[in-house]
């Protein structure tokens, strides 16, 4: 397909313009209130304080390199990576990853969550947990990537359930109606309605 034939154009919709000017407004008003000015940064920063407050992480990284959230206790560490349901794959991507960054996900320090989300605020599952397994998968692709190229690695949702992560639900959703999305989404999944846990 020609570059300027693709794409769906359609007419402005002003209801849509205002909306969404009034949700950046609110938006603006809460990044000028806690000093975080990078929109991108401001999402990701509210979705990981929800993911890491509902799996008992009470400290949160407010500075762009480090991992994401903190137990006070424990001294273990939270990884949390976003992914929408609309997707059409669900996962998570390790971007500039290097050595030493691969390797400490077999630290057992080290927990990861990949949230999956509908639209900015839904959160609909977590995939939770933590797997030798996941740091040797990383550590492989980074050290076999082409010489050059920016080192990224995608690890869906289906590798980490098979890993022994777990897979959680905020208090309110369907365990019922997950299984069935993820049935859908994946029907080789080995997973069963036991093995889906409601956050508590």
């Amino acid at each position: 397909m020609h570059i300027f034939e693709k794409g769906k154009f359609e007419s402005l919709s002003n209801e849509f313009k205002q909306q969404g000017l009034l949700a950046l407004q609110q938006l603006s008003e809460f990044q000028e209130k806690f000093s975080v000015y990078d929109t991108d940064t401001t999402i990701n920063s509210i979705r990981d304080t929800i993911v890491a407050s509902y799996l008992g992480f009470e400290l949160i990284n407010t500075e762009k390199h480090g991992f994401d959230a903190k137990r006070n206790r424990t001294g273990e560490f939270l990884e949390v990576k976003q992914c929408s349901l609309s997707a059409k794959r669900w996962g998570g991507t390790w971007n500039d990853t290097n050595i030493e960054k691969a390797k400490a996900f077999s630290d057992k320090r080290l927990f990861t969550a990949i949230a999956v989300w509908r639209g900015a605020s839904d959160l609909q599952f977590i995939v939770f947990g933590q797997s030798e397994k996941l740091g040797e998968y990383l550590l492989k692709r980074v050290k076999n990537r082409k010489k050059g190229s920016r080192s990224t690695q995608n690890v869906g949702i289906e590798k980490l359930i098979e890993w022994g992560f777990s897979v959680l639900v905020p208090p309110g959703k369907s365990s019922k109606l997950l299984l069935e999305q993820l049935l859908v989404y994946n029907k080789r999944l080995s997973i069963r309605m036991e093995d889906i846990k409601t956050i508590g």
